[in-house]
């Protein structure tokens, strides 16, 4: 008779059987050591990774997402995605762009141009705009 690994056969076991208590012991570490369990712990933990760094390229923080999805899975993603962003602020909109463009892709200031003006020019730009005087 093969013995299983459950939470019933823990509560029928007579304790003070020892040979039944080994032979419990047995099946639960056979089901511990079970290949398969273990391939999909595996897959489990390299697609919480997977999705932490994609999260992670949101805010420019790839490598930092996949750690966190690595280490702690949903959790990680939670606070990949509470944490501060890492990408360049366009000077115009103040919204985040990735690293190397050249126009903002939300108002499509010219970020080079843009980023070579003082403040105190924008500012003038902005007055002359609104015709402030």
């Amino acid at each position: 008779m093969a013995l299983e690994c459950s939470l019933s056969a823990l509560a029928a076991l007579d304790r003070d059987d020892l040979d039944a208590v080994q032979a419990l012991l047995d099946a639960c570490t056979k089901a511990l050591l079970e290949p398969s369990l273990w391939y999909w712990a595996l897959g489990l933990t390299v697609a919480c990774a997977l999705v932490g760094a994609l999260l992670g390229m949101t805010k420019g923080r790839w490598l930092w997402g996949l750690l966190w999805g690595l280490a702690l899975g949903p959790i990680g993603w939670i606070v990949v995605m509470l944490s501060a962003s890492r990408q360049p602020l366009c000077p115009e909109c103040a919204k985040p762009n990735p690293a190397g463009l050249k126009r903002c892709r939300h108002c499509g200031t010219d970020l080079a141009l843009a980023a070579t003006r003082s403040s105190r020019s924008r500012l003038r730009d902005a007055s002359q705009s609104r015709n402030w005087k």
